[in-house]
């Protein structure tokens, strides 16, 4: 009898932990997960999970246990991406952004929310603090696209290669050059998530970086592992010393983001690659504990 009374048990914590489904928006079926919501205390913040380019929300699940038991949580698939069903939309910063804002108004979730997110996610949700800081209680921005680097800067990195300006440029447009393709065999959604992201950096992410973040916690993490395989590593140079490089000035600027508001912090973790919250998922979870206890300093 006990070990039946166990397995219902374990039946019903599985039951409440996952809740994924379907839910409608826009026409679309979006691919969700809560945890937590129905126990959500009153103006308790929710975190909400922003994924990388192309990215299914599964990437998150080495950290959801550990969240769960900090605060109601969110993981989603955005449009066409995982199990969600695609759309005609472009998603930019603002579409991501309202449609975020939609779904959690299906969900009956009111503000505040803590928004983490990675890579396109980061930058997705500092684009969210554009168009909606009022419902923010934070951000977790974890090795995220850019959002600091113009033309000008993104040469300095090439200063290590002890090349002349020409050839740095042609470098960066064979990067550039080699995004586009490797864009044109994905999958239309994944496509238009890569073409959002061209855009912005030819743009200078002017749509981020002409306006101010609100004086909330936000936290910027990354990673230092060098993971590219030996294989698919340039002849021409040294592609760890660039990825060093880049690593070292993109810190300096993103120094200067976290210090734009009273309780910010960088995190970086040496053994962890791009994916820090598969790598290091306890970083991750002490950033939002962080997160939850400095908003409640902030509030009061």
């Amino acid at each position: 009898m006990k070990y039946i009374l166990f397995f219902l048990g374990l039946i019903l914590n599985i039951n409440v932990f996952s809740q994924k489904r379907f839910i409608t928006i826009d026409n679309s079926k979006i691919w969700i997960n809560t945890i937590g919501i129905e126990n959500r205390k009153e103006g308790q913040p929710v975190i909400v999970f922003e994924s990388g380019l192309g990215t299914p929300m599964d990437n998150w699940d080495r950290v959801l246990e550990g969240v769960s038991e900090l605060a109601p949580m969110i993981t989603y698939d955005r449009p066409g991406i995982g199990e969600s069903e695609p759309d005609d939309e472009m998603p930019t910063i603002k579409k991501v952004s309202d449609r975020l804002v939609l779904l959690l108004k299906h969900l009956e979730l009111k503000p505040p929310y803590i928004l983490v997110g990675h890579s396109l996610g980061g930058l997705y949700v500092r684009g969210f603090a554009v168009y909606y800081p009022e419902m923010l209680a934070g951000l977790v921005i974890i090795d995220p696209a850019d959002f600091t680097e113009n033309h000008e800067n993104k040469r300095a990195y090439y200063e290590v290669l002890n090349w002349e300006n020409s050839k740095i440029d042609r470098l960066i447009q064979t990067f550039i050059d080699n995004r586009k393709i490797r864009r044109a065999q994905a999958p239309k959604p994944i496509q238009r998530e890569g073409q959002v992201l061209e855009e912005l950096r030819e743009e200078e992410f002017k749509e981020i970086t002409q306006s101010t973040l609100p004086n909330i916690p936000i936290h910027i993490i990354t990673g230092g592992r060098f993971d590219m395989p030996e294989k698919f590593r340039s002849q021409d140079y040294d592609e760890e010393a660039l990825f060093r490089s880049k690593i070292n000035h993109r810190i300096l600027r993103w120094t200067d983001v976290i210090q734009s508001v009273d309780k910010g912090m960088f995190l970086y973790s040496g053994d962890a690659g791009h994916f820090v919250h598969y790598d290091d998922p306890e970083l991750l979870i002490s950033s939002i504990r962080i997160i939850l206890k400095d908003y409640e300093l902030l509030k009061h």
